[in-house]
C-alpha cells in the first residue's frame, strides 16, 4: 500500500525513535512525514501482499473491505507502493501501538487511495479522498491534527461511493475476532 505511511520515521516510532520529515523531530507529529530508504523488488511486495493477514472492514451502508493487516514496521513502510492497482473489495489497515497523528504521503504510490483516519474504537476522525499518486517531491502528506490508533487505505473513490463521513464508524474484525465488530 505505498509508502503511505511515511516509511522511515513512522519505522523508527514504531521502534521506539523519532524522525521526521527532514531527519529531526517526532514521527507522525503535523507535517513530520517520515521517509522510507530503499525500494522495495516487486517480489517483495507480491510476497507482502499474498501472506498478509486481513481483515473484514464494514462501511455503514453494508460494503465489506478484506483489508491487509499493516502492523508490523516493515508492512508499515510498505504499505500500498509499487502496486498497480487496488480492487474495490481491497483495503489496507495500519494498525499502531498507540494513538497519535500519523501522517501519510504518496510517494511510490501508483494509484490514487482514500485514507480513512479512526479512533479506538473505529469512528471516522479524518477522510482524504483520492489522494493522487506523488511523481515527484516534495510529496503532500496528509493527515487529521487529532490522534488516531488506525488508518484505512482503500480505493480512491470509495469513502464518497459509500457517503462515509466523520463520525461515522466502521466495522473491523481481526482475525480471531477481535475489534469493533459489525
Amino acid at each position: 500500500m505505498m509508502m503511505s505511511l511515511v516509511a522511515a520515521g513512522l519505522v523508527a516510532c514504531l521502534q521506539g525513535e523519532g524522525a521526521g520529515r527532514d531527519g529531526a523531530g517526532t514521527a507522525g507529529a503535523p507535517g513530520n512525514a517520515p521517509r522510507a530508504g530503499a525500494a522495495a523488488r516487486p517480489e517483495e511486495i507480491a510476497k507482502a501482499a499474498f501472506d498478509a493477514r486481513r481483515a473484514e472492514v464494514r462501511f455503514p451502508r453494508g460494503r465489506i473491505v478484506a483489508a491487509e493487516i499493516a502492523d508490523t514496521p516493515q508492512r508499515v513502510a510498505l504499505g500500498y507502493m509499487y502496486r498497480t492497482e487496488v480492487g474495490d473489495g481491497e483495503g489496507m489497515i495500519f494498525v499502531f501501538p498507540r494513538p497519535d497523528v500519523h501522517s501519510f504521503y504518496m510517494k511510490n504510490t501508483l494509484v490514487p487511495l482514500d485514507m480513512i483516519w479512526m479512533d479506538e474504537s473505529f469512528s471516522v476522525l479524518h477522510i482524504q479522498p483520492s489522494a493522487p499518486p506523488c511523481r515527484a517531491d516534495p510529496c503532500a502528506t496528509y493527515g487529521p491534527p487529532r490522534k488516531a490508533a488506525y488508518v484505512l487505505e482503500v480505493r480512491g473513490g470509495m469513502a464518497v461511493r459509500e457517503g462515509l463521513k466523520v463520525g461515522d464508524r466502521l466495522g473491523v474484525v481481526f482475525p480471531g475476532g477481535e475489534g469493533g465488530g459489525r
